[in-house]
């Protein structure tokens, strides 16, 4: 696979520099003179990876990458300026940037970076892949999955949901019962009639009652008016019982009745009345253990259970997440203040690896919280809520050590060494225990790194071993 860079800079001396060392990466590159110039490349041709001067007259290289995101253009994007601070790399990171170097940069160091970069970039093409197929092989009437479990259920869907038999859909709370429920009625040929869901947990009994069958006038103190049920307005349609394991003993036996005759009777009133509805019950409770339990009655529990449908919890099909969550992203994305086109490497991995006790419904809260917080065009993984992705105390922008102490003014001097001695461990490790590479690296002096090591009690030589081994 061909591996395209395309650099811009102001400066010749520079592209051609670029250009030398990433050829000898086997990359293929080209270069441009200007920020005009690179975004007539890139609207024309495919690029995996953009390495760009910042400081450029007529655009610079943060405006460059500004409007490659604003027009989602899917290109990685490394800065490159020989005036870097903490504030610098904080608006490029925030405008979408993938990550942020001080020239004079290493060329062993640029390489390791180009080649992060792209790796992390494979992740959002495919992503991007996956956002185009949303409405194709996976995507099955407004449910996304492309998990092997929810294949069979798509499967099933399709090869009961044009029968008018009773079904049962079993899940955890957020695992997208009434998903499911709207998609056995639209592959029916009741699709033509209403689809109408009542969520039985939230009601009592009385309630309940006039909810799903209706009442006449004067039933009761307050009905001024005749009510027609969920049951009547469904007719010729579908019903969703949801939550129906919490439905009290008394309600079943009239839930019952109804299945058994096919008519109900408003509160208040005498009349039998004609009802042609299809019927599917949901629940987060396994009904045969409420039955054993003397909690559900065993003749309703296999008058509803002629055909049933287990959802599995998100936990048990991780491949989904990120599906699931660029799905959130583009369903949420016009209320959000800037457009929000990717999510980052370390904030998906963070939603991956959470277990997601609220299913796919947490899910859409977290990504459609993390798309309003967002600053740039990218999620990171400080934008995701804190129980997904809990706060660590240090955070690396690009590849720069930002001054800890100019960054983070409220952390007591304890907190600061603890995040600074985290950081230089990783870049000693990354470096195998080379003090001026690390400098280079992280900004400093080399006197300045040495006088750091000795602070804190660090050794080159246990770096150097730990690499080896």
């Amino acid at each position: 696979m061909t591996r395209r860079i395309l650099t811009v800079d102001d400066q010749k001396l520079a592209r051609d520099h670029l250009q030398q060392i990433l050829e000898a990466e086997g990359y293929e590159v080209e270069s441009a003179p200007d920020g005009d110039a690179a975004l007539r490349m890139l609207r024309e041709k495919t690029f995996q990876l953009v390495v760009t001067d910042l400081r450029m007259p007529d655009m610079s290289g943060l405006e460059l990458l500004s409007t490659l995101r604003a027009e989602r253009i899917p290109v990685g994007v490394i800065v490159l300026t020989a005036y870097g601070d903490a504030s610098e790399a904080l608006r490029t990171m925030k405008a979408g940037a993938d990550d942020f170097l001080t020239k004079p940069c290493e060329p062993s160091h640029l390489c390791l970076v180009v080649k992060r970069t792209i790796e992390r970039r494979r992740l959002f093409d495919e992503l991007s892949q996956l956002r185009d197929q949303l409405r194709g092989s996976y995507s099955f009437h407004t449910i996304v999955s492309q998990s092997a479990k929810m294949r069979k259920v798509f499967d099933l869907i399709q090869h009961v949901g044009p029968l008018d038999s009773t079904v049962l859909i079993h899940g955890e709370t957020g695992t997208g019962k009434e998903l499911v429920a709207q998609a056995l009625h639209a592959v029916n040929t009741r699709r033509k009639g209403l689809f109408v869901a009542l969520n039985c947990a939230v009601l009592n009994d009385a309630l309940l009652e006039t909810e799903l069958f209706g009442h006449e006038r004067g039933a009761f103190t307050g009905a001024e008016a005749r009510k027609i049920g969920r049951f009547e307005k469904a007719s010729g349609g579908t019903l969703l019982l949801d939550e129906i394991g919490d439905v009290s003993p008394a309600m079943q036996v009239k839930l019952l009745r109804v299945l058994q005759t096919g008519t109900i009777e408003r509160v208040g009133g005498t009349d039998p009345i004609k009802v042609d509805v299809r019927i599917i019950a949901a629940t987060h409770k396994r009904l045969e253990d409420e039955v054993k339990a003397g909690r559900f009655r065993a003749d309703l529990y296999y008058r509803l259970k002629v055909i049933s449908i287990d959802l599995p919890p998100l936990r048990d099909r991780k491949e989904d997440v990120p599906l699931l969550a660029m799905h959130f992203v583009e369903k949420h994305v016009s209320a959000a203040a800037v457009p929000v086109a990717e999510i980052d490497s370390a904030a998906m991995q963070a939603l991956v690896q959470y277990q997601w006790p609220g299913n796919v419904r947490e899910l859409e809260n977290a990504v459609k919280s993390a798309v309003a917080l967002a600053e740039g065009a990218v999620i990171h993984r400080n934008d995701l809520p804190e129980i997904v992705a809990p706060r660590t105390i240090s955070r690396q922008v690009g590849s720069n050590l930002i001054d800890i102490e100019a960054r983070l003014p409220d952390l007591t001097d304890e907190l600061i060494g603890q995040v600074e001695r985290e950081y230089l461990e990783r870049v000693l490790a990354e470096y195998n225990g080379n003090v001026a590479r690390c400098a280079r690296h992280s900004g400093l002096s080399r006197r300045s790194v040495s006088q750091k090591l000795q602070k804190y009690g660090l050794e080159r030589a246990s770096f150097k071993k730990r690499r080896e081994e």
